[in-house]
């Protein structure tokens, strides 16, 4: 598609989006960080091994459900067209999850004796609705990077984290229900869900409120790659990501799951106070610079070297000092959780910065490359962890195994990322 429309490309407006988005992203991670001693203190580790083990499930079919038309919303020429693609991804989604939901029915006891969760077998259901409001809340923050909307895109990401943090804490403290973690996150997600909805309807209720079955069918077939290259792509992705919880299932306790879970949760927080916020101001002003130039590796290089700086000095003092700082802040039974965080340190160190230039993969239209890189960091984490659980069987081998293949392949992202933004 042609798209050579004169654009703004002021450097002030980046800079003040940049910093519109990183202060809510602060916000936004500052509040489950700051509660942290408090739910480590209110729930067990292996309460966290559960709640990871579900958010994985749900991680994963939230991906399938979409067929990835989310990832057009950016791209799509008007604002029109923008909002039934919206429309076209929630109810493609629906449909899918529905289906899903039917499937967890007469297979959720195979599932919960498949990963040894025996609790599993009950919130297995929660999975399909939940991930139906994460697929409203990311088809949101795609509309509001498209139109440049970065107050309303913080404040989703302020009510996300808090209202979820602050639902785990209330039912953990009163004990109302047993298994708080989910059905915090549960709640959280709800009013989240509401929120966009909410947000949407208050701002651009016209485009909303007119939804086109014609323009649907075109823009299914129009944006046909993303179920064909993307989806296949991304759901490589978030099994990659996923897999360590769900492979670490068959072989550790759910103890472990859970120092596992909390290392890489705090390891990622942090990190994504800069990086998340960044990456969505990245996305939208190298989107405009590539389709008007072809060529946006001036903003690239620039972006990514000073996240690059930001990720050597922040993760190096971090490895230094993980254990200690988990047990004193969470509390002594997570000390173990901090060793595994020294372990993991240097994927998120590299992650922090590729993750960023890998949204050149849409931008530059390389579906297929995205599709080939993916295949690789699937492969890669498999094989490395099935490496540490049957010849190491040790939860600290596995983890350095799976630290060096997943290492790798963001080495190599960053490599052609960088070839895709000069035009190559």
């Amino acid at each position: 598609m042609e798209f050579r429309k004169k654009i703004n490309l002021k450097p002030n407006s980046y800079i003040r989006d940049s910093i519109i988005l990183t202060s809510g992203t602060i916000i936004a991670q500052i509040i489950p960080l700051a509660f942290y001693p408090i739910l480590t203190r209110i729930y067990s580790p292996s309460d966290f091994g559960v709640l990871a083990t579900v958010i994985s499930i749900t991680a994963v079919i939230s991906v399938v459900a979409t067929w990835k038309y989310e990832t057009a919303i950016l791209i799509t020429d008007t604002k029109r067209l923008a909002a039934n693609t919206v429309w076209l991804t929630l109810i493609i989604a629906f449909c899918s999850l529905s289906i899903i939901e039917v499937l967890f029915y007469f297979s959720s006891a195979f599932i919960s004796e498949s990963f040894k969760v025996p609790s599993l077998k009950y919130w297995v259901y929660i999975c399909p609705p939940t991930a139906f409001l994460i697929v409203i809340y990311q088809s949101y923050n795609e509309w509001c990077v498209r139109n440049k909307y970065f107050v309303n895109l913080s404040f989703n990401k302020i009510t996300n984290t808090g209202s979820m943090t602050l639902a785990k804490a209330l039912f953990g403290w009163t004990k109302i229900f047993n298994g708080g973690l989910i059905i915090g996150e549960f709640l959280g997600r709800i009013i989240t869900a509401v929120s966009c909805i909410w947000l949407a309807l208050r701002k651009d209720r016209e485009e909303f409120l007119s939804p086109s079955f014609r323009q649907m069918k075109w823009l299914s077939k129009r944006y046909i790659e993303c179920p064909k290259l993307v989806l296949p792509a991304q759901l490589l992705n978030i099994l990659g990501g996923e897999l360590p919880v769900l492979l670490l299932l068959t072989a550790f306790s759910i103890t472990q799951i859970g120092y596992y879970s909390m290392a890489i949760s705090v390891l990622a927080l942090p990190a994504s106070i800069i990086s998340l916020a960044i990456r969505d101001t990245f996305r939208k002003q190298a989107n405009d610079i590539y389709r008007k130039t072809g060529n946006c590796f001036s903003i690239y290089l620039k972006t990514l070297s000073v996240m690059g700086v930001i990720s050597a000095v922040g993760f190096s003092l971090f490895y230094l000092i993980a254990p200690q700082l988990f047990s004193f802040v969470l509390g002594k039974e997570w000390f173990s959780a901090g060793e595994y965080a020294r372990i993991l340190c240097p994927i998120v160190a590299i992650s922090f910065v590729s993750e960023t230039g890998s949204s050149m993969f849409i931008i530059a239209e390389k579906m297929k490359m995205l599709l080939w890189w993916q295949i690789l960091y699937f492969l890669l984490t498999l094989i490395s962890i099935l490496i540490g659980i049957y010849f190491l069987k040790d939860i600290k081998g596995t983890l350095y195994c799976f630290m060096i293949g997943r290492s790798a392949t963001h080495l190599l992202s960053l490599f052609m990322t960088s070839r895709f933004a000069k035009g190559k």
